[in-house]
């Protein structure tokens, strides 16, 4: 008697675990990345917190400072935060943490969502789903919801940080904060870093997953500086409304200020998005995005082997992302002097801001240019290099490396010729961000040699980043080459930024690449981890190149 098998329908638990359900499989792919940011900054939380209590552990002490900082002029409000209620332990966790948090997780809200569809797109999964009964409205809402779970998870571990940190320090009158104050803080972080996201989401669509990335790196850094310098720069001003961090600058629950037209603000704006990205979804074809009708080109200088069609394909994005640099160069340039000027008349903040930024010599337009341009373009180059690589991969990933291959095109001279392709798309993005630094400063009637060397150094970094990717997925697969490099780029910076705060060793601090950079926008350049870099960026290629000529393609 033979026995016949039965199916059995997955449970509950199954289903939320990935299992037989597109929300599960969403959510078990970000669920670890949701872990490990909400306890990495729950831990950050934990540990300025204490260090706050410890450090302004009287009345005195706290009303000092808040007289201190209460008093700087709008221009550095807008680079350090608005000071609200930091007489109090909440308002001044808001003020020391958070502000910096919407940047953190609107990085991580970019990327999941700028390829929360146009991944599967790319891969040809979507084709399979779409199949079967599960209609692509829901399909596309699973999706997304699986990703917003995650986010909640991450903000719901943080915010349980932040309300048990809080409270186990609170140690003067009106330190303690309430759960709804917690909370709320969280729900605005959450929109905050979702309108980048969700802007990334509609674009995806139409323009794949790394011209969407673009789109949502626009969104978030054009929102922060504008907001940032708007006091200092008049055009940033002129357009501040515009910013969404200028519409979320009024919230801060743990600080005591609630504003709900702004959350409800917000809410709409991210709301508004997400459907419009899923009705996008539900009414094109499922194709992967192109750009449009390919056409040849009549000088054929982009298809005559591996390095010229590489960099033919990076090269608009490459143009793009030095543009975003570019023009931010350029605004910061010409202000510097103004900033210097205003810097100079005040010796009390001079020297509060010398406690803040003790290695950044701010009277200089140089200086200036080291603390406001060099730390955003390493985020920013960081992404470019993570998406000019992701591009390299997906030749193997969406296996058209196989149709090259069986030409006269070798591996190891494929792997080369592709690797330094990325680099030169690199380089054409430091070309124009360098020039619109130049600009800036030549606007100002400063001297550019300084600041030149700077972009020279980040463009050799995010070349750096970019080797170590390429090594990572011609050795192992390139589908983890793009995510190891994002990896990388947002783990020096966080690691220095947030290892300062926490006061790590100093073995830890020199993990990162960007400490040993030096401060070469204002002539300080560091030889050793220059060379690093360039071993890193070269050396990448070579062994990427050699990892791919010994495995299986595909794997």
């Amino acid at each position: 008697m033979t026995s016949v098998a039965t199916l059995t329908a997955p449970t509950a638990a199954a289903r939320l675990l990935g299992l037989g359900s597109v929300f599960g499989k969403a959510f078990r792919d970000s669920r670890r990345t949701a872990l490990i940011i909400g306890v990495l900054f729950g831990v950050i939380i934990a540990a300025t917190t204490g260090q706050i209590a410890s450090q302004f552990d009287s009345a005195q002490a706290r009303l000092l400072f808040t007289t201190q900082l209460t008093a700087l002029p709008p221009i550095f409000q807008g680079m350090l935060g608005a000071p609200i209620g930091i007489e109090k332990l909440g308002g001044f966790v808001s003020w020391r943490i958070f502000n910096i948090l919407p940047v953190m997780f609107g990085i991580w809200s970019v990327v999941a969502l700028s390829g929360t569809l146009a991944n599967e797109l790319a891969r040809g999964s979507l084709d399979v789903l779409a199949s079967t009964p599960l209609v692509r409205r829901r399909l596309a809402i699973q999706k997304l919801l699986g990703f917003l779970a995650a986010l909640a998870l991450s903000l719901a571990l943080l915010g349980v940080a932040t309300y048990a940190s809080i409270t186990a320090f609170a140690t003067l009158p009106g330190d303690e904060v309430s759960v709804a104050a917690a909370a709320g803080h969280v729900a605005w972080l959450g929109l905050m870093a979702l309108v980048p996201g969700a802007a990334a989401f509609v674009a995806a669509p139409f323009l794949g997953r790394g011209a969407a990335l673009g789109v949502g790196a626009v969104v978030l850094f054009a929102s922060y500086v504008v907001a940032s310098y708007s006091g200092m720069v008049p055009a940033f001003d002129a357009i501040r409304g515009l910013s969404y961090f200028e519409i979320g600058a009024g919230p801060r629950p743990l600080a005591g200020r609630w504003d709900w037209p702004a959350m409800a603000t917000l809410g709409a704006i991210v709301a508004a998005l997400l459907v419009a990205g899923v009705e996008a979804f539900v009414r094109r074809d499922l194709l992967v995005p192109t750009g449009g009708r390919l056409r040849l080109p009549r000088l054929r200088l982009f298809v005559s082997g591996p390095f010229t069609r590489g960099l033919g394909e990076r090269l608009p994005a490459a143009l793009a992302w030095g543009a975003i640099l570019g023009l931010y160069g350029i605004m910061i340039g010409a202000s510097a002097d103004e900033f210097v000027a205003q810097l100079s008349r005040i010796p009390q903040i001079l020297a509060m801001v010398r406690q803040l930024y003790p290695d950044a010599d701010l009277i200089s337009a140089a200086g200036f240019l080291q603390l406001a341009f060099f730390q955003q373009g390493i985020v920013i180059l960081g992404l470019a290099s993570a998406a000019f690589v992701g591009g390299w991969a997906s030749d193997e990933g969406e296996r058209r490396l196989e149709v090259i291959l069986a030409t006269p095109v070798g591996r190891l001279a494929w792997g080369l010729r592709s690797g330094f392709a990325v680099h030169a798309a690199i380089l054409v993005t430091t070309l124009v961000m360098a020039f619109g630094v130049v600009a800036g400063l030549a606007i100002g009637g400063d001297d550019p040699s300084d600041p030149l060397i700077g972009a020279a150094v980040l463009g050799l970094y995010a070349m750096a980043l970019a080797g170590v990717g390429l090594a990572v997925g011609g050795l192992l697969r390139p589908s983890l080459a793009a995510p190891v490099t994002l990896i990388l780029g947002l783990g020096f910076f966080l690691l220095d930024l947030v290892g300062a705060i926490l006061k790590l060793p100093s073995g830890i601090l020199d993990l990162s690449l960007t400490r040993h950079l030096g401060q070469p926008m204002a002539g300080n350049v560091d030889a050793v981890g220059v060379a690093a870099s360039a071993v890193l960026a070269i050396g990448g290629v070579i062994v990427g190149a050699i990892g791919l000529r010994r495995r299986d393609l595909g794997r």
